[in-house]
C-alpha cells in the first residue's frame, strides 16, 4: 500500500505544488481523493497508469479540488481507456460532467459510474456515462459505506466547511496472520485449493473431520486492516475525530499557521494545530499535513515544527512524495 501526493496547495497553484489530489495504490488498484488542475500531468510524473481500475472521490466543488477532473476523463478518451472509472462526489456531480460532454464534448469511452452522494437522504444516485439524462438507480447507504470490495470499504462523513464537503477513510478488512504450510502437512491436509481455503481462515472438511485452521495453529490469528483517513477541507469537527479513529494515517488540511486561527476558522479551514489535535484525538499513527497555502511556499517548514510539537509523528505533504503504509 503506498500514497502518492499529486498536489498538496491550497486555492492557487505554486512552483512546487499543485492542488489537491491524493492518490492510493493498494493491491493494483488507484483510489484517488480529489481532483486539483493539471493532475493529467502529475499521472505521468508520478508513473501511474492511465488504463488502470480507477475510484475517484471528489471532497467538495471548490474549484481546487475538482478542475482537474474533466482534464483527466479528456486524457482517458484520448489514451483509449477501457478500464472501469467510478466518480462519487457531491449531488450535481453529473451535471457538472454532462454539461461538458455537451458543451466541449467530452466524452468517455470506457465503463463510467458516477455516483451523486445524497447525504440527507442517505442514497447513493447512480448515472452510467457521462450522456446519462436520468439516474439508472438509488442505493441506499449503510453504515456510511459508499464502496465495498473483497479486501476493503470507503466510508465517509460530512464535515465543516464553507461549502457542502466531505471527507474519506479507507479501511480494510481484517487480515489472517501467518500460513503454516508445515503444520497443515503435519495434519496430513496436501498441497492443494484446500489450503488457499485454509489461508483464508476457512473451517473445512477434511478425511471426515472439521479442521479449524486457527485453532490448529495452521494460520496465525487475524491482524487488523490498514486505515486512511482524507479529511478534504474542514475545519475542526467531531465527525471528522469519529470517521478517523484509530487511523494508520490522517491526511489532513492544514492551511494555515496557528496564529492565523481565527482567519482559518472564519474560513472555516484548520491549522497546523488543529491537525495534530485532531490525530492525537483518532489515535493516529502518522499525520500528513496538506492543503498548504501560497503564503507558506518558502517555509512551510513551520507547519511541521508547530504540529510536531504536539503530534510527533507528522509529515508535512510535498508534490510527488510517496509514503509506504505498511
Amino acid at each position: 500500500m503506498e500514497l502518492i501526493i499529486l498536489g498538496s496547495s491550497a486555492a492557487i497553484p505554486v512552483k512546487n505544488r499543485n492542488l489537491s489530489a491524493i492518490a492510493l495504490r493498494y493491491r493494483g488498484e488507484t483510489i484517488l481523493f480529489d481532483c486539483g488542475e493539471d493532475l493529467q500531468r502529475r499521472f505521468i510524473e508520478a508513473g501511474l497508469k492511465f488504463n488502470k481500475p480507477l475510484q475517484i472521490f471528489i471532497s467538495h466543488f471548490h474549484g481546487d479540488h475538482i478542475i482537474g477532473l474533466p482534464g483527466l476523463l479528456f486524457r482517458f478518451s484520448l489514451s483509449e481507456r477501457t478500464a472501469p472509472l467510478t466518480i462519487f462526489g457531491q449531488r450535481n456531480l453529473h451535471a457538472y460532467l454532462y454539461f461538458h460532454n455537451k458543451i466541449l464534448g467530452l466524452k468517455a469511452n470506457y465503463p463510467l459510474t458516477i455516483y451523486e452522494i445524497d447525504h440527507q437522504n442517505q442514497n447513493l444516485v447512480e448515472y452510467k456515462g457521462l450522456d446519462a439524462e436520468t439516474p439508472s438507480n438509488r442505493i441506499k447507504i449503510e453504515n456510511s459505506i459508499l464502496f465495498e470490495k473483497n479486501r476493503y470499504i470507503i466510508r465517509y462523513t460530512q464535515v465543516k466547511h464553507s461549502v457542502n464537503t466531505f471527507a474519506y477513510s479507507f479501511e480494510e478488512k481484517p487480515r489472517f496472520g501467518k500460513f503454516h504450510p508445515e503444520r497443515a502437512r503435519e495434519l496430513g491436509i496436501p498441497e492443494s485449493r484446500l489450503w488457499k481455503k485454509l489461508q483464508s481462515g476457512k473451517k473445512l472438511e477434511y478425511n471426515g473431520r472439521i479442521v479449524d485452521p486457527l485453532k490448529e495453529g495452521i494460520v496465525d490469528p487475524q491482524r487488523p486492516g490498514r486505515k486512511i483517513t482524507y479529511s478534504g477541507d474542514t475545519m475542526p469537527c467531531k465527525s471528522l475525530i469519529d470517521l478517523g479513529m484509530n487511523s494508520d494515517v490522517i491526511i489532513h488540511e492544514s492551511t494555515f499557521l496557528d496564529k492565523l486561527r481565527d482567519v482559518a476558522h472564519e474560513k472555516q479551514h484548520s491549522t497546523s494545530v488543529d491537525a495534530a489535535k485532531d490525530a492525537k484525538k483518532m489515535n493516529a499513527k502518522i499525520l500528513i499535513l496538506t492543503h498548504i497555502s501560497s503564503r507558506y511556499q518558502e517555509d512551510a517548514e513551520k507547519l511541521l515544527e508547530e504540529a510536531k510539537e504536539i503530534f510527533p509523528n507528522t509529515e508535512i505533504a510535498e508534490d510527488l512524495k510517496r509514503f509506504k503504509i505498511k
